[in-house]
């Protein structure tokens, strides 16, 4: 009597499981791209809106969750098409398309896994913020690509290796690519100043504002915020290019030193008691001195309107 060999258990439940991971992902990513292109959502945490604010939140005018999106639906089409062919009445067309498709799912996945590794490093080292929903993602990702790899029967480990390889190289090639646009559109990369500031006038923004900038400043002045500051203060500037130039003409900003070119009031700035700059005054108390992020300001002042802040990812302290 001949023994039939017990099928492993990740053989038989991979495909589901990568299905429904990846469903988790669709559902992860389609509201991430819906917070991108409405402005409207809630993204969780300051992280998450900087990191969604960032030049590598898009593909040309294209948002990265989109693509994330489109991966994720269709790792979901590979791991149950084969389930739509009954393998009793036409086993050679079930066959063909399970072979077919976990070819595709080992490539989706390895593509998905070396882009997801990317992003977690730019995350980590040059956007410098956690966003929660990201990791997930991530994770997700890595977990298709380990069950793609494990949760199947290859019959030639040498292929699949060479394919797996050919595939990440591909995919570390295409996101250097995207990462070097993301660079090049960028207006800024720093907030600092780099030289020493005009006598009187302090140095000019380079910073463009979006349309979130804008809103914050517009509603910052209806409550009356203002802004202490000096126009010789590297920090202020820094302020100042977070908001961007447009912006940052709706403020109210008292210029503290008495040697500025434009409207000093040093007599105004020591009767309210500044120390140090820059020093926001909200509801008409002074909060603690520095720089605050946009999302920061926001959160202060019960701001709720499109929080997609183009700079927030600069200031890193």
């Amino acid at each position: 009597m001949t023994r039939r060999r017990q099928v492993p258990w990740i053989y038989q439940y991979s495909r589901l499981l990568i299905g429904s991971i990846s469903i988790l992902g669709i559902c992860v990513t389609a509201y991430l791209t819906w917070v991108k292109v409405s402005h409207n959502g809630v993204c969780g945490t300051e992280g998450c809106q900087i990191v969604l604010a960032s030049p590598f939140a898009n593909v040309g005018n294209f948002p990265l969750t989109g693509l994330g999106l489109l991966s994720y639906v269709a790792v979901a089409i590979m791991a149950f098409a084969p389930t739509l062919i009954n393998p009793k009445t036409n086993k050679a067309a079930h066959n063909q398309l399970n072979n077919l498709t976990w070819l595709g799912l080992l490539l989706t996945g390895v593509g998905m896994a070396v882009f997801s590794g990317y992003l977690m490093y730019l995350l980590a080292f040059v956007i410098k913020a956690a966003c929660p929903f990201c990791i997930a993602s991530a994770i997700f990702t890595f977990a298709i690509f380990g069950l793609t790899l494990f949760g199947h029967d290859w019959e030639d480990v040498g292929q699949v290796i060479f394919t797996g390889m050919a595939a990440a190289l591909l995919s570390l090639l295409v996101s250097l690519v995207l990462y070097n646009m993301a660079i090049g559109g960028s207006e800024i990369n720093s907030l600092a100043p780099t030289t020493a500031p005009e006598p009187g006038i302090g140095w000019e923004i380079k910073s463009t504002s979006g349309a979130a900038e804008i809103e914050l400043a517009k509603h910052l002045s209806q409550k009356g915020v203002k802004m202490y500051s000096s126009y010789w203060c590297p920090h202020c500037y820094e302020q100042k290019q977070l908001f961007g130039k447009e912006a940052w003409a709706q403020i109210a900003n008292i210029e503290c030193a008495p040697d500025a070119k434009k409207n000093p009031q040093p007599e105004v700035c020591t009767k309210a008691g500044i120390k140090s700059f820059p020093t926001w005054a909200i509801n008409d108390k002074l909060v603690d001195p520095g720089v605050k992020k946009l999302a920061k300001l926001a959160e202060m002042t019960g701001y709720k309107g499109n929080a997609a802040f183009k700079y927030d990812r600069l200031f890193a302290r």
